[in-house]
């Protein structure tokens, strides 16, 4: 399907809930630091930072309590020119914490939530502007939206059916989180879905524990595609890169070395790249794009990646220097 949307529309539209991130300094443990690094996270909200900062224009739609952590978070991605137009301001209510101990081999990193009661939990379809929110030549959304509360599936597949109907591009990312929701309802949710996406991201691990497919990446992503009578998707394999089956070819490209001091966001930074690269037509730039983005984001402490265009492009082309003067 082609890229649609009118003049003057976003370039990207993504929907989701932000969180403030509570993190320990590398090498301490969460149940005896006496001080946290503050971040401000959540997949879509990353995503759009990630676009925001190469310079795609970019809305992020979601609820924020009317407080100082709800203003910390609208400061964050506007600094970083992300459009908060279509945000929903409320009362009375809070904005989720999680707290992330990251890890070094061989002890992985740990995320423990409090996100129960949050703004972003009390909204509901008839909540938003969906014309605006859906403004856009690509609709992104994501599994971990999907299953944070109650209504929140309907959230997204209103916004994936709007999309649709608007002339977007519905990108979905599967994203499963245990803590969330079962392998059984997250893959149910994806099939209902299905229907209304273009281009479905997936981590190798979730099409074989959700889906029960067996394989390489290149396999996966091809079975995945016929499973879920979807045209294009990209299978993410960790240190062995990326692959995507796109109307029906397969193109790969290979994971950066990456010396990474936290990996949280990296996928969402990938997505990102995706994203930016299927702005401009080409799935091979979107896989090198996207392996670019989520190494230079294991680079940096925090969920954002914050790099601009020409550093990651740089790096997606091998063209980075190592000390630049």
């Amino acid at each position: 399907m082609g890229i649609g949307g009118p003049a003057g529309a976003a370039q990207v539209s993504t929907l989701g809930e932000a969180l403030v991130r509570l993190s320990p300094a590398p090498g301490e443990r969460l149940r005896d630091s006496g001080q946290f690094r503050v971040h401000v996270g959540g997949a879509e909200a990353n995503v759009a930072v990630a676009l925001a900062s190469v310079g795609v224009p970019t809305r992020w739609t979601s609820a924020l309590p009317q407080t100082v952590l709800g203003r910390r978070v609208a400061d964050s991605l506007s600094s970083a020119g992300v459009a908060l137009d279509t945000v929903r301001w409320t009362a009375g209510e809070r904005l989720g914490l999680y707290f992330a101990e990251i890890g070094s081999p061989p002890r992985p990193t740990s995320v423990v939530y409090d996100r129960a009661g949050t703004a972003f939990a009390s909204l509901s379809v008839d909540d938003l502007d969906w014309a605006a929110v859906c403004d856009a030549r690509i609709v992104h959304l994501t599994g971990i939206t999907a299953a944070v509360a109650p209504r929140s599936g309907a959230l997204v597949l209103r916004a994936a059916r709007e999309g649709r109907e608007r002339g977007a591009l519905v990108v979905y990312d599967v994203n499963y989180r245990a803590a969330l929701s079962s392998p059984e309802a997250a893959a149910s949710f994806t099939a209902e879905l299905a229907a209304h996406v273009d281009l479905l991201i997936c981590r190798a691990e979730d099409a074989r524990d959700l889906f029960g497919l067996a394989g390489d990446a290149p396999s996966l992503a091809s079975d995945l595609a016929k499973t879920l009578s979807i045209g294009r998707v990209v299978v993410t394999s960790g240190a062995d890169g990326a692959v995507a089956w796109w109307d029906g070819e397969s193109v790969a490209a290979p994971a950066l070395p990456t010396a990474g001091v936290d990996r949280i966001g990296a996928g969402d930074a990938f997505a990102a790249g995706v994203l930016w690269g299927v702005l401009d037509g080409s799935p091979e730039e979107a896989l090198r794009r996207g392996t670019a983005m989520a190494s230079l984001a294991m680079t940096v402490h925090g969920d954002q990646c914050r790099f601009s265009a020409e550093e990651v492009l740089d790096v997606a082309r091998g063209a980075g220097r190592e000390v630049r003067r």
